[in-house]
């Protein structure tokens, strides 16, 4: 199981590594913000995953390519992020290149940019992961995997986030509209859980209000079930984004997203064992 970027956002490599472990994680994410802050201490990314490595984890995720629609329309820093995302998943072994859109483009736009980005990321051996966002323009799971069929590229996949799926009602979508995501396409799943009711800006509480899997009124057991229906089995990571968190000692907030995590998984019947399927 992943420790994803945003569940430690404030911690330094060392301490991210350290609190994963301890906690019983196998992987890490990060993000590029962290990888670059990372380079200030470490010198190299040799080094980098040399700090990793010793803490017996692995690198599964980098995010987060955010810019590749038309590339008129960005700047030039943030085209250079996403061409650092995808050396990261080269550098340091990443499994997942995550990305999403928000900015709303012609759908034409839009496949041709996944197709280019999932382009320069195929060198890295990484799957680059489409995450739909209720208030994005790719807003729900049946309009990722459009996009992601339209592009062509057969190194992506979907990236189900539970926040996006309770607060993007996809739950609510139909069996019949979700059974056309083939289940190797889904690249993988990250846990956390919701407020009982959505905050009026929806982005604020995704970033800002997010809590552990369990504690909150997400429908996570029967999301897990249903995808485990339909014949996912994609790796699992624990993103929870929250102030609260934030605020408490890191190797707290670990074993808090680690045990609430798997008691999920328990309760849901989701295999113990979910190796990484290629979605090539």
């Amino acid at each position: 199981m992943t420790l994803s970027d945003l569940t430690l956002r404030n911690a330094d490599l060392g301490t991210r590594c350290a609190a994963a472990a301890a906690a019983g994680f196998t992987g890490i994410g990060l993000s590029v913000e962290h990888y670059r802050a990372a380079l200030k201490d470490s010198s190299t990314p040799a080094d980098i995953a040399a700090v990793v490595a010793g803490h017996g984890l692995a690198v599964n995720e980098v995010e987060l390519a955010a810019h590749w629609a038309d590339p008129a329309a960005y700047s030039k820093d943030e085209l250079e992020s996403d061409r650092i995302v995808v050396r990261m998943a080269a550098e340091l072994g990443a499994t997942r290149i995550h990305t999403t859109m928000a900015q709303h483009f012609p759908f034409e736009t839009l496949a041709r940019g996944l197709r280019e980005l999932c382009d320069r990321a195929a060198d890295s051996g990484a799957i680059v992961a489409l995450e739909y966002m209720p208030y994005a323009a790719i807003d729900s799971a049946t309009s990722a995997w459009r996009l992601l069929e339209a592009s062509g590229a057969d190194n992506a996949g979907l990236l189900i986030d539970a926040w996006h799926w309770q607060r993007a009602h996809t739950a609510d979508e139909s069996d019949s509209a979700l059974r056309t995501i083939p289940a190797e396409r889904v690249a993988a799943i990250q846990l956390c859980d919701t407020l009982p009711e959505p905050l009026p800006d929806l982005r604020r509480e995704a970033l800002h209000h997010r809590r552990l899997p369990g504690h909150g009124t997400a429908a996570l057991i029967p999301m897990l079930r249903r995808l485990a229906r339909h014949g996912v089995r994609a790796p699992i990571a624990v993103e929870v984004v929250s102030d609260e968190l934030d605020a408490q000692d890191p190797y707290v907030t670990a074993r808090q997203a680690y045990v609430s995590s798997r008691r999920v998984l328990r309760d849901s019947g989701w295999p113990d064992s979910t190796p990484r399927r290629s979605v090539r």
